[in-house]
């Protein structure tokens, strides 16, 4: 079986059938992983994935796949006085549920983006996991300090060039409808926020020129008044604000956005309604850019948000 090249360029879910061991075709090259990584009826589906979009979906991959960046491992660890690093863990997929949890991807995730979008902005690796989770200190006791290992189950997590996935796993493959809806919630959350971490997008001039940065801005009040939902105190400018507008409308529903909130508040809630965008430019500009996904990739992004907060 031949190696494929770990391209890392800005490349959806092909279900493919499988019918035949020797349909399994790999691409050449020097260095990266192999896929298919078995010859089971999913890695049709997986190598497909690769051959159309460039994108690993790997469920055999090592610690080093997954945890390493260049600033260094992600992995939470404890220090000498029992203090856990802020981190997570990923298992790998029980391989007897991955079909399963490709099918879960497809309906929380993929569908919902077009080809030119997945292509663009999916992370170089996707790790099916069986389990992900967010690992902290937890305080035992204050007299005398006395900590643990304390493990949240997430849904997804962000690291660098991969998002690691959860439910490759029994529990995973009869999920509730609610629980899918969390789960959907969830992945599209930190999708959106790696677009944002990666630096992936650019705003336009139109969308940049409706604000004025350079302004004094020393509230969130004000920031709304200028068309900025960035947080105001973090050095708001176009690129992360463009971002900031993608992540509104794949986190939450376009009835939360119009629900009048205090301008006090920093959340998404109600940024299209007149209490928070008191000059009407937040509206301007989240019509900016959801027209530009519209046009440009096909993609609604408010859908996502609609269909899952």
């Amino acid at each position: 079986m031949k190696k494929i090249i770990l391209y890392i360029l800005p490349l959806f879910f092909l279900v493919a059938c499988y019918k035949k061991e020797d349909a399994l075709l790999p691409s050449e090259g020097k260095e990266g992983y192999i896929v298919p990584q078995g010859n089971n009826a999913y890695d049709q589906t997986i190598l497909n994935f690769y051959e159309k979009y460039g994108k690993y979906l790997l469920y055999e991959f090592t610690d080093k796949d997954t945890y390493w960046t260049p600033g260094g491992w992600k992995n939470s660890t404890p220090n000498a006085s029992g203090v856990w690093s802020n981190g997570y863990e990923a298992a790998k997929a029980d391989p007897a549920y991955v079909a399963s949890q490709l099918q879960l991807l497809d309906t929380i995730w993929f569908k919902y983006y077009s080809d030119a979008f997945l292509k663009e902005f999916l992370p170089v690796k996707i790790m099916l996991c069986r389990s992900v989770d967010s690992v902290f200190t937890r305080f035992v006791s204050f007299n005398p300090i006395t900590t643990e290992k304390g493990v949240k189950p997430v849904a997804a997590w962000f690291n660098y060039d991969n998002i690691c996935v959860n439910h490759g796993n029994q529990a995973g493959a009869s999920l509730t409808p609610a629980e899918v809806k969390v789960a959907g919630a969830k992945l599209n959350l930190i999708f959106g926020q790696s677009i944002g971490l990666r630096r992936m997008v650019t705003a336009t001039p139109r969308f940049a020129a409706v604000a004025n940065y350079n302004a004094t801005i020393t509230t969130q009040a004000v920031a709304y008044g200028q068309g900025i939902i960035y947080t105001y105190y973090n050095a708001p400018n176009a690129d992360l604000d463009w971002g900031f507008y993608m992540l509104a409308m794949m986190t939450t529903s376009e009835q939360t956005l119009n629900t009048s909130t205090p301008n006090t508040d920093a959340s998404f809630k109600g940024i299209l309604n007149t209490t928070k965008d008191s000059n009407g430019r937040i509206r301007q500009r989240y019509n900016i850019v959801r027209d530009y996904y519209k046009e440009n990739y096909n993609v609604d992004l408010q859908a996502v948000g609609n269909a899952f907060n």
